[in-house]
C-alpha cells in the first residue's frame, strides 16, 4: 500500500513525476499569461490563457461579450502571443467563456 506524505514545500517536486509536471506547466502558463496582460487592450483583460496543446493556445474569459471581441481578434491576439517567447509554438487560438465564475 502506498503511504501518502503531505507535501509542504513545492519546490521539492520534481519533472519527474506528474504533480511536478503539472506545476511545472502552471509555472509557464503564469508567466506567459503575465507578459500577454502588458500586451492586451483594455477591452480584452480578462482573457487568460488556460491551455496549449498542439499548437492550438486556449484562452477563456468570464465574460462573453470578451470572448466575441476576441474571437474578432484572433489574428491580432495571435500576434501578441508570438511576441512572448514561451508561446512561440502557437499557431491557433481558441476563445471560450468559462460559466462557472
Amino acid at each position: 500500500m502506498y503511504e501518502h506524505k503531505s507535501i509542504t514545500n513545492v519546490s521539492d517536486l520534481t519533472n519527474h513525476n506528474r504533480l511536478g509536471k503539472l506545476f511545472a506547466q502552471a509555472k509557464i502558463y503564469n508567466q506567459i499569461n503575465a507578459q500577454l496582460a502588458q500586451y492586451l487592450p483594455s477591452t480584452l483583460e480578462t482573457l487568460e490563457l488556460c491551455l496549449i496543446k498542439d499548437g492550438l493556445a486556449t484562452l477563456i474569459t468570464s465574460n462573453s461579450a470578451v470572448a466575441y471581441r476576441a474571437k474578432q481578434q484572433l489574428p491580432e491576439l495571435l500576434n501578441m502571443l508570438h511576441c512572448i517567447p514561451l508561446a512561440g509554438q502557437i499557431n491557433r487560438i481558441h476563445i471560450k467563456v468559462n460559466t462557472n465564475k
